[in-house]
């Protein structure tokens, strides 16, 4: 899905997926508002944001190359993304996005994140009850390519998980412990610095 948002800054992608063609322009990335309702409501969409959206000026939301996107069915013209209105311009979107990423609310849900995609959520029952499930070919070592006979099958199975993707390794198979949010400050001249390296070190244990 990393074609579908970066349509605008790397159209090569996008044209080398779709054989040459941009996706109709209904498919197309146009805002950030009707994204966010899709992925909420669609049980078919999948879309995990890039870290475009947290880093940089934010130049893959406009349509600096002019490119020609075509018309919605609604007879809108598919250019710059639609931002929301609390984002006064590309960059100042992206500068709130990180802001928001680095707050301490998100920090204290990041466990959870950790859980889905490399702990104990990413497979099995509670991957399932978690709505945390892919295609069976998005899971390392779930199919055998050398084993497919057939180089037509064996080459749609391939181009599936090039084009695709698969899910990280599991590397958690207990829960996540929690981000620790702040740590008590220490008046240097009350405390020396090795006593400040062993209380931080209580702290954090």
């Amino acid at each position: 899905f990393i074609t579908y948002y970066l349509t605008r800054s790397k159209p090569d992608l996008m044209l080398c997926l779709m054989g040459g063609k941009f996706d109709h322009p209904d498919r197309l990335f146009a805002g950030i508002a009707e994204t966010w309702h899709n992925v909420l409501t669609n049980s078919a969409d999948f879309k995990e944001l890039i870290p475009e959206f947290y880093q940089g000026d934010g130049a893959f939301l406009e349509n600096k190359m002019k490119l020609e996107l075509g018309k919605r069915q609604n007879g809108s013209t598919v250019s710059d993304v639609e931002l929301p209105p609390w984002a006064d311009s590309p960059a100042d979107f992206v500068s709130k996005m990180s802001a928001g990423l680095e707050s301490e609310y998100v920090s204290s849900k990041l466990h959870h994140w950790v859980d889905l995609i490399f702990g104990y959520k990413q497979q099995g029952a509670l991957a399932e009850q978690n709505y945390n499930v892919f295609h069976p070919y998005c899971y390392p070592g779930s199919v055998d390519v050398n084993a497919i006979l057939d180089p037509n099958e064996k080459n749609c199975v391939v181009t599936q998980i090039l084009e695709f993707g698969q899910v990280p390794q599991q590397i958690f198979t207990k829960p996540h412990p929690e981000k620790k949010l702040s740590l008590p400050l220490y008046p240097t001249l009350e405390l020396n610095p090795e006593e400040c390296d062993e209380e931080y070190q209580d702290s954090t244990s």
